[in-house]
């Protein structure tokens, strides 16, 4: 058996041989003075030294002078005294005096009786990585101020939407107001043009409301609702002759079944119909009508408004309920992008959702909530 044994240990040294020599990291072993005994042919590389005349050098003749004084004055006690040290980077000094950065680790092996041996150091090149982290932590430190400008920045518009929308109600309830006394005032002709404004101040109000709402969900109160058992049947036909009077040649087809009360907030729900009914006869086509349907069946209530037109492309319905979501392609028609954002708070104040399918046959809006 003795000689399968001295076979089998030659075998393991010639294997050592091959990766202490071969190996793409620089090693050393020293002895417990820290006097260089062997190097490997890629520390030898690196240094620009023959191997032969690295022994009897001191690994810190092969630092630079900062990287000497640091290991003499620290490295080199914290190794006699706790046995190692690791991932410590240095600089190597070649026969040329250019300088590389490396990372070392040291490690002093010990008798059986605890006294030491000799000491192993790996090194490895580490300016590709060092550089990569410097890279690493420079976007990092660039992101984190990016984050904190955006943060500040959304936080600004946020409040300036608050304001905005708090401070124009008032002025536009007394346009409102004078508006619906003008009609007895005016000549025959220019009652078409009292209708406009009716229209617009209409149109404003309905934005300075999603404004206000936009703000009290990003500012951290939600939709307040007021839910009651409610009549909803003349609550929405109220919504429907609003929009009749604001577009007048469009046509709008209701189909209602809602035989007992609904729990809910009415004036939230006809919020919620008139953002999507406005967006549906501003973006459906002009020649169709537009569908309402509405039906309160075993303690469930769903609302759906249907148009005919173009689709809504793919990439828009995922995001189609966030708010600022304008389609591009059309503008000028698409008013600040919060209609659809607060009809799905208010469906979600309520327990409920709003939904989306587009294809080209129709597109359909739909709420269910349990009532």
């Amino acid at each position: 058996m003795e000689p399968k044994i001295t076979t089998g240990i030659k075998h393991l040294q010639e294997n050592f041989e091959d990766f202490f020599e071969t190996s793409l990291c620089g090693f050393i072993i020293a002895d417990i003075k820290g006097t260089i005994i062997r190097a490997n042919k890629k520390l030898a590389e690196w240094v620009g030294i023959p191997t032969d005349e690295l022994k009897g050098k001191r690994f810190s003749d092969l630092l630079a002078v900062s990287g000497k004084i640091y290991y003499e004055t620290h490295l080199w006690p914290l190794l006699r005294m706790q046995g190692f040290f690791d991932e410590v980077v240095l600089e190597l000094s070649n026969n040329a005096g250019q300088k590389s950065r490396v990372m070392v680790n040291a490690l002093e092996r010990r008798k059986e009786d605890g006294q030491p041996a000799f000491i192993r150091y790996t090194i490895l090149k580490a300016s590709d990585r060092l550089q990569y982290e410097q890279n690493l932590q420079q976007a990092k430190t660039l992101a984190e101020k990016e984050l904190i400008k955006q943060t500040e920045i959304v936080a600004l518009r946020e409040q300036l939407i608050a304001v905005l929308g708090h401070d124009l109600r008032n002025p536009l309830s007394a346009i409102s107001m004078a508006i619906e006394l003008l009609p007895p005032l005016v000549a025959e002709e220019d009652v078409a043009l009292v209708a406009m404004l009716k229209r617009s101040s209409s149109r404003m109000t309905e934005l300075v409301k999603n404004i206000v709402d936009f703000a009290r969900t990003r500012l951290g109160e939600g939709i307040i609702l007021n839910r009651q058992d409610v009549v909803l049947e003349p609550v929405l036909q109220q919504v429907v002759a609003e929009l009749r009077l604001i577009h007048p040649k469009r046509e709008i087809v209701t189909l209602f079944k809602i035989a007992e009360p609904v729990n809910c907030d009415s004036n939230r729900i006809a919020q919620l119909l008139s953002n999507l009914l406005a967006n549906a006869l501003t973006h459906g086509a002009d020649d169709t009508p537009v569908y309402i349907h509405a039906l309160h069946d075993n303690g469930n209530f769903e609302l759906s408004v249907i148009n005919n037109g173009e689709p809504i492309p793919a990439g828009l319905h995922e995001r189609l309920f966030a708010p600022f979501t304008r389609e591009a392609s059309r503008p000028s028609q698409n008013g600040l992008g919060l209609g659809l954002y607060i009809s799905a708070e208010i469906a979600k104040a309520h327990n409920g959702m709003l939904s989306m399918t587009s294809t080209v046959e129709e597109t359909r809006f739909t709420f269910r909530m349990s009532a």
